[in-house]
């Protein structure tokens, strides 16, 4: 059985993070010139190079087998941790990339780079976590329920809902939260190299932070890390290092020059 906290818990994780892109905006707007078209544009690059083209390079590349699993964790381990991670650093920092160089004619101000990063970041939350919460709500009461139902669900499933500590659901919301603020980060540093010249590099740079702040996440996956509580001081500091230098080189400068 599930149990009715949990999922109230589910239900709150879900409807915070759909929340969450306008708490951002809410937040940011304060200081920064939010902007819907930027913020449109960044959810619909999220959509098309992370949930479709980085999803069938993942087909082609890890050949999952029918009931998902991946031969390539138990055969090299480390090997799909660096192509996870520089995988999901290439295709999402590319989006980037492509959006800022179709945006930059009218789009010159640091306050699009944030706006961007929150619709980037908040679509990914809404799928991730929001579509994801229903989808366990919906298995777990099926599965409270009984019956015929409840023996066609894939195995596992319920095993595992049950067996979730309810602290994951909280973790979830937190992680949310720096998600969407190192994606505004992300955003900033590969806007710095499409607007300001001979500051190209901070794109290649942008894919290696992006591949540092998902290690941990993989290695977890991978099997390599065990220590939840690592994993998650892992993406932190590599967010915290993210918009760091995000400040230095966007906000703090480029703010000036174009405002």
């Amino acid at each position: 059985m599930v149990s009715t906290t949990s999922i109230v818990l589910m239900g709150l994780a879900g409807l915070f993070s759909v929340l969450l892109p306008f708490l951002f905006i809410m937040v940011l707007r304060r200081k920064f010139k939010i902007r819907w078209i930027p913020i449109l544009i960044g959810a619909a690059t999220f959509i098309i190079f992370a949930m479709v083209l980085e999803q069938i390079t993942h087909l082609l590349v890890l050949r999952p087998g029918v009931d998902g699993t991946i031969p390539l964790i138990a055969e090299s381990p480390w090997l799909y941790v660096l192509y996870g991670v520089l995988a999901a650093g290439i295709f999402e920092e590319t989006g980037r990339l492509v959006a800022f160089l179709l945006m930059k004619k009218k789009h010159k101000k640091i306050d699009s780079a944030i706006s961007y990063g929150i619709g980037h970041g908040g679509i990914e939350a809404i799928i991730v976590v929001g579509l994801g919460m229903l989808s366990s709500i919906v298995f777990s009461v099926m599965f409270n329920n009984g019956g015929s139902i409840a023996d066609e669900l894939p195995p596992g499933i319920a095993e595992s809902m049950a067996g979730t500590p309810n602290i994951t659901y909280v973790l979830a919301i937190v992680e949310r939260i720096f998600a969407i603020s190192v994606h505004i980060g992300l955003s900033i540093i590969v806007f710095v190299s499409v607007i300001r010249k001979g500051k190209w590099w901070l794109f290649p740079l942008a894919i290696v932070l992006h591949a540092l702040t998902n290690l941990t996440a993989a290695m977890m996956q991978a099997g390599l890390l065990t220590n939840m509580w690592i994993m998650y001081a892992g993406f932190i500091v590599m967010t915290l290092i993210t918009l760091w230098i995000a400040y230095n080189i966007g906000v703090k400068k480029i703010q000036v020059n174009f405002r």
